[in-house]
């Protein structure tokens, strides 16, 4: 008797690691607990830390787990190129890029899997919430110089957010971006797009993103009847003072310049309308 196909990949779960090897091991303990209803793979790209232990800890994790498969990269190349690496390994029509810091919930899959059916639509993104309750701030209008200004000086975000309440949560609500700590789209627009732009180490390769996915005509929708929870720290976070000691405050300001530049033009002709 010939042993039965297994059944094709539809849905490639992509994550990048960079010294959560801890935080990945929670996320797919949520995705075991709350599985997509589609045939579904996990992807996790590893970017080296100094130690290099990381990628040891979840290779040893997944070793016996046919589903999970670890790409260990010999440098780091941000958060842009690690989930590239991935998606060039996904064999699911439909992607899912996941920050490892979340955890998946029983009403995550089904609304964002039938919001991706929609033409019209380049990434559905869930509700992110705290463990206690708290929404946060993932899809936004596309920032100004101005608003990156004030949220590292007040640290607080002050570009509008689009988020789910009263008689919105029973729609889908249209963003111009939304942060890429949860996205599902599918891999052939990824390609078309030819992905992140790779001037985009951190930082605002999300933002760039999703700007090119509105002009090829698609939308970026959050669904508040999709949830799923997300850690509350972020590297962009935090007031300036404390921030000017960071790695991670200098690449955002670098990946800020390199975005206002790179849409400059196109921002200059919106004014010019307006």
């Amino acid at each position: 008797m010939k042993n039965p196909i297994p059944p094709a990949i539809q849905l490639s779960i992509v994550t990048v690691n960079f010294g959560s090897a801890t935080k990945i091991r929670k996320l797919w303990s949520s995705l075991e607990k709350f599985p997509p209803e589609k045939n579904w793979e996990f992807i996790v790209v590893d970017n080296p830390t100094k130690s290099g232990d990381d990628g040891k800890i979840l290779e040893k994790f997944f070793e016996k787990n046919e589903r999970a498969h670890v790409i260990r990269l010999a440098e780091n190349l941000g958060y842009g190129g690690g989930n590239a690496e991935g998606v060039r390994f996904a064999r699911g029509e439909i992607l899912a890029i996941v920050n490892p810091d979340v955890e998946i919930l029983a009403e995550t899959w089904t609304p964002l899997l039938h919001e991706i059916e929609n033409k019209k639509t380049g990434i559905a993104v869930p509700v992110l919430e705290t463990s206690d309750g708290k929404i946060l701030e993932n899809c936004r209008k596309f920032p100004s110089p101005i608003d990156l200004i004030r949220r590292r000086l007040f640290g607080k975000n002050a570009t509008k957010n689009i988020r789910a309440s009263g008689t919105e949560r029973a729609r889908a609500i249209d963003a111009d971006w939304s942060q890429g700590s949860f996205w599902v789209l599918r891999k052939n627009l990824f390609e078309k797009l030819n992905g992140f732009d790779p001037r985009f180490f951190l930082f605002l390769e999300d933002t760039d993103f999703c700007r090119r996915v509105g002009k090829s005509g698609k939308k970026i929708v959050q669904i508040p009847a999709a949830r799923a929870i997300h850690s509350p720290n972020r590297l962009s976070g935090g007031n300036l003072l404390k921030s000017l000691g960071r790695k991670t405050f200098w690449i955002h300001l670098q990946s800020a310049a390199k975005y206002f530049w790179k849409w400059r033009r196109h921002d200059e002709k919106l004014k010019m309308k307006n």
